[in-house]
């Protein structure tokens, strides 16, 4: 339930309803470490002011029609200065919404969260403060850090890298700080030279172990270990960039045993998948628990109502449905273009009684029965290939076969049909397209392609041979190859030369992607997203 404060109009004197600001933790980066609070308030928040390295996963939690504002601050280059930002939330919350604060980290740890509740208290604003994961411990542990350990430190002192520019001179208390066993240094790239002198200075051992961590608990980790004194000199020549952590103590020696997060198999990878448009979930969660970095690029979107797709026509064979034999299905694209149709036209399941249903595979099978129906034959080979398999032997002679399918689609099922003898109605009933989106995004990273692989569209440091592109259909290989040909005349040519590398699902996909030029580097044995994954992991291991 929504709380929200009252108060008088000076002017009219009547009362008012004043909204609610919550000052809530993002956490470190990783957006599974987001609080079951904060993802709450983020749906139903009216107004959410975010900062820089909040991501756009996290932002997708915001309710529908949620105004969100950018308040991002990094090193000498602020959107909105403190005050502005503080003025911001309680006129927002003035306006009787429900405000969300979102900051990276926790809001009361160098977040400045402390300035902007004192701020809303003075404004007679009701606010809630909703911790957050903070980098300081959250990041170490992903870079095989703990910051306490038995043998080896019981104290640990957490200070910000970069004072307040308020401030003359700094109140940092660095002989007091040498003392602790682990020392936390938080945004402390700019100063990171002087903040580990003024350490050695202070009485801390040159030769301390220390680690700084880049982006921690992203998929973009790096790191960086060496001593006290040689630290700024190996991340200068590692180059590593804000935003990163410091770590100094003996802790940072056990780093070489429990680096759990950068050995994950596929640490690094950049992989993108190209499946239809609310399909990636899949393949993309799996990619990413093994390390992946995942770059969504949906290749494929679904259109009921294109140009071609002869809506009279549909609606005659949902009429005469009784006089099919056989509906075949081999697409979860299929299934729910054809049924979210049948059922819009109030027709009864039950007159598919008699009629034998066809599903490709599992993934249609599924679709099939959120509409209550359990397919007939399924193959155990999910392909066009696998429902002919399944029904060679079959007399389909004279029998009456209708086939939901997409505009454009493979003629090899249609055509078996034919040579059984069978009536065969191929009934478009849907259309893919790429989305235009997925198009701009494929000229950021490959409308520069040179001949030494660099690109604009992933990191600086990164060329195409550290890129995985994946196919799980005709459908993503055609509609890959066409918009790179949209984009640039011959640029296929540029990316197959770059060394980027391809998956395929099963050996037909890659005999398809074959057609046009492009070697699959990786073939799962099975037409499934595990196998792919199973494929794509034993490949990066050797």
């Amino acid at each position: 339930m929504k709380t929200k404060g009252v108060k008088k109009d000076t002017l009219t004197g009547k009362k008012k309803q004043i909204g609610k600001v919550y000052l809530a933790g993002a956490g470190p980066g990783d957006p599974e470490l987001l609080t079951l609070k904060t993802k709450r308030v983020l749906g139903e928040a009216d107004v959410i002011v975010y900062d820089s390295l909040i991501s756009e996963e996290i932002l997708s939690h915001a309710k529908e029609g949620c105004e969100i504002i950018y308040a991002g601050k990094r090193s000498s280059n602020h959107t909105l200065p403190q005050y502005s930002i503080n003025e911001l939330l309680s006129e927002k919350a003035k306006t009787n919404r429900i405000v969300l604060r979102l900051k990276g980290g926790d809001p009361y740890l160098f977040g400045r969260g402390g300035e902007e509740a004192e701020r809303l208290f003075k404004d007679g604003i009701p606010f809630e403060v909703i911790p957050g994961i903070s980098s300081s411990f959250a990041v170490p542990a992903y870079a095989g850090i703990p910051l306490t350990h038995r043998d080896y430190a019981s104290t640990v002192a957490i200070v910000t890298g970069h004072e307040g520019e308020h401030k003359e001179k700094s109140t940092i208390n660095w002989k007091g700080l040498a003392g602790a066993d682990t020392i936390v240094i938080l945004m402390g790239y700019k100063n990171l030279d002087s903040n580990t002198k003024n350490l050695i200075k202070a009485g801390k051992d040159k030769n301390t172990p220390c680690a700084v961590i880049q982006e921690g608990t992203t998929l973009n980790q790096k790191a960086a270990v060496a001593t006290l004194s040689t630290i700024a000199e190996e991340v200068e020549k590692k180059g590593l960039k804000s935003p990163l952590i410091l770590i100094v103590g003996n802790v940072v020696k056990l780093r070489s045993v429990l680096n759990w997060f950068e050995k994950r198999p596929l640490n690094g990878l950049r992989v993108m998948v190209t499946r239809g448009e609310g399909q990636a979930g899949t393949l993309s969660e799996k990619l990413k628990k093994l390390g992946a970095f995942v770059i969504n690029l949906p290749l494929i979107k679904i259109l009921r109502d294109a140009e071609g797709i002869d809506n009279a026509r549909i609606d005659k064979a949902f009429k005469n449905i009784k006089k099919y034999d056989y509906l075949v299905f081999t697409s979860a694209n299929a299934v729910s273009a054809f049924f979210e149709r049948y059922f819009s036209k109030g027709i009864d399941v039950r007159t598919l009684t008699g009629m034998k249903i066809v599903s490709v595979g599992k993934v249609s099978s599924s679709e099939l029965l959120k509409y209550g129906i359990l397919p007939d034959l399924v193959p155990s080979e999910p392909s066009q290939t696998g429902i002919i398999d399944i029904l060679k032997n079959a007399d389909l002679k004279g029998k009456k076969i209708l086939f939901p399918q997409a505009l454009k689609i493979n003629k090899e099922l249609p055509e078996f049909f034919k040579s059984k003898g069978a009536n065969t109605e191929n009934l478009p009933v849907y259309e893919t397209i790429v989305p235009g989106e997925s198009k701009e995004a494929m000229g950021e990273i490959f409308g520069s392609v040179k001949k030494t692989g660099k690109n604009i569209g992933l990191p600086d440091n990164m060329d195409l041979k550290n890129l995985l592109i994946t196919f799980t259909s005709y459908s993503t290989v055609e509609n890959f190859v066409n918009a790179l040909e949209d984009i640039k005349k011959g640029l296929l040519k540029q990316v197959i030369r770059s060394g980027v590398k391809f998956a395929s699902i099963g050996k037909k996909t890659a005999d398809y992607a074959l057609g046009f030029g492009i070697k699959s580097d990786i073939i799962s044995k099975d037409v499934n997203i595990d196998s792919l994954v199973e494929e794509i992991a034993g490949f990066y291991k050797k």
